[in-house]
């Protein structure tokens, strides 16, 4: 069993995508940020085109993006390849490793990343100790569930215009929580070739509705820069509505929930929870 770490108090807390992205659904507490700050401090660089996970591998380590460009997918025996999301920096690769055995997707990055890891006993720690940043967490997780049943929706009922048009809002409103996208721009890292095996497309009819959005004025493209123009109208053409993004603040009553749960011997621990 791992034992927890405990931070020193003086230390001060890294400003990473993570704690941007737990954040904006939770106020943490400084003893929170810490011991997030604690769970990233191991730290490693992978190039492009390295598997993180392969589908069907076990579980190792938990890792979270802290710096550049994934992609989730599964493959069929032949080969033929659906990329179910993008992971990008905040986001968490294995956090359910304690419950599952063996992936059931690749993660594959498509630009150099930095990425940080901690085996998977601290996300019982974590549970025990920091029960509102699970909390986070867990909501985390959820997210990513609810972009997999959107990216369902388009594949499945979105016109080739709706779904790229869905994808490039989505992208960047996640950026934005992260502090990477600001004004309509953003770097969008991703071929033709990835966005077509992301919206179930051709590379011919992706390179046709990039050029009908651009042409409308709705976004400019310069390389991988990409700049959305009128966000309002992009997101109308898309049908885009943000509710399953769950960009809003913890209901009250979960902060209720660990209220009501604090004991005697909690410590430090109440004030976590009137944070």
């Amino acid at each position: 069993m791992t034992t927890m770490t405990r931070v020193p108090a003086s230390r001060q807390p890294e400003t990473t995508p993570l704690w941007l992205k737990l954040s904006s659904y939770l106020v943490l507490s400084d003893d929170e940020k810490l011991y997030l700050s604690e769970l990233e401090k191991t730290i490693v660089k992978q190039p492009p085109r390295s598997d993180l996970l392969q589908q069907g591998e076990r579980y190792r380590d938990v890792r979270i993006i802290r710096d550049g460009w994934a992609i989730r997918h599964k493959a069929l025996p032949d080969g033929r390849r659906q990329v179910v999301n993008f992971v990008l920096p905040g986001d968490i690769i294995g956090m359910y490793c304690t419950l599952f055995e063996s992936a059931d997707h690749s993660v594959t990055t498509l630009t150099q990343v930095e990425v940080a890891s901690f085996p998977p006993e601290r996300i019982g720690e974590l549970f025990r100790s920091f029960p509102r940043l699970a909390a986070a967490l867990a909501w985390s997780g959820a997210r990513e569930e609810a972009m997999v049943a959107e990216r369902l929706l388009s594949l499945g009922r979105r016109t080739a215009l709706e779904r790229t048009a869905h994808l490039i809002v989505e992208l960047l409103r996640r950026l934005s929580v992260v502090n990477m996208a600001a004004d309509g721009h953003f770097v969008l890292p991703v071929t033709q070739e990835i966005l077509a095996d992301a919206l179930g497309l051709s590379i011919v009819h992706i390179n046709r509705t990039l050029r009908r959005l651009r042409d409308s004025g709705l976004i400019e493209l310069n390389g991988q820069r990409i700049t959305v123009n009128d966000v309002r109208q992009l997101a109308s053409v898309g049908q885009f509505d943000e509710l399953y993004l769950h960009l809003i603040r913890a209901p009250r009553r979960l902060e209720r929930t660990f209220s009501d749960n604090r004991s005697p011997r909690s410590g430090g621990r109440d004030e976590q929870a009137k944070a």
